[in-house]
């Protein structure tokens, strides 16, 4: 992968590890999870960002995008989701397959693709996994939101986005998670195990592990 490209693909995740909320921090063992990368190496790469004027670093505790760095990931979060829409509703891929073909176009769209595609699809509001499309101005209204594993026993409650990374929603769609359905929060198996929810409506229940359920979003 390309330095250049290795630099906007760490913006990204930062910016959907905040779910849009800028001055978050990110922890560096969040992002080294989420794109499958050795800690030392997203260390390497903060630096980089930091000199750049991309993000701020505070250490031991995390990064923020600086403005400059969130303008970047926005327009590139824009362009990625507009394109998983478009492979989800028009060619009928799967919202996985969408993901995985997205990343292959969202670094070399221009412009004036980017507002042809955005009329054609209707202004679409959120991408196929529920997470909100920045706006032609680069705005990107983060919606409330609980993570999954902080939810209570006997919590009903409905799927509204996920995380976007290729192994987890294979995992989702193994287990039967989609976006939009409803639950209710059984509770955890002992010794840390995996949480248990029950569909609400054809009362079955299956296990969710903790690490994904950290990245599953519901009202």
């Amino acid at each position: 992968m390309a330095d250049s490209v290795s630099k906007t693909i760490y913006l990204q995740t930062i910016l959907e590890l905040t779910y849009g909320q800028s001055r978050e921090q990110v922890a560096n063992n969040q992002i080294a999870e989420h794109l499958h990368v050795t800690p030392s190496s997203v260390s390497n790469m903060m630096a980089k960002l930091q000199e750049s004027g991309e993000v701020d670093v505070e250490p031991y505790y995390g990064v923020t995008l600086t403005p400059k760095g969130q303008q970047i990931a926005l327009r590139l979060t824009r362009i990625h989701r507009l394109m998983e829409v478009f492979f989800s509703e028009k060619l009928h891929l799967s919202s996985t397959n969408a993901y995985a073909n997205a990343v292959h176009f969202d670094h070399h769209a221009d412009d004036t693709l980017l507002t042809a595609l955005d009329d054609f699809l209707g202004h679409p509001q959120t991408c196929p996994h529920g997470l909100p499309i920045p706006d032609a101005t680069y705005t990107c209204d983060s919606h409330p939101h609980r993570n999954l594993n902080t939810l209570v026993a006997g919590t009903e409650f409905t799927i509204v986005g996920f995380n976007e990374d290729a192994e987890l929603l294979e995992y989702l769609e193994l287990t039967g998670v989609t976006l939009n359905s409803t639950w209710k929060f059984i509770g955890r198996m002992p010794f840390s195990g995996p949480l248990v929810i029950e569909s609400l409506v054809s009362k079955k229940q299956i296990q969710i592990s903790e690490h994904a359920a950290n990245y599953v979003y519901t009202n």
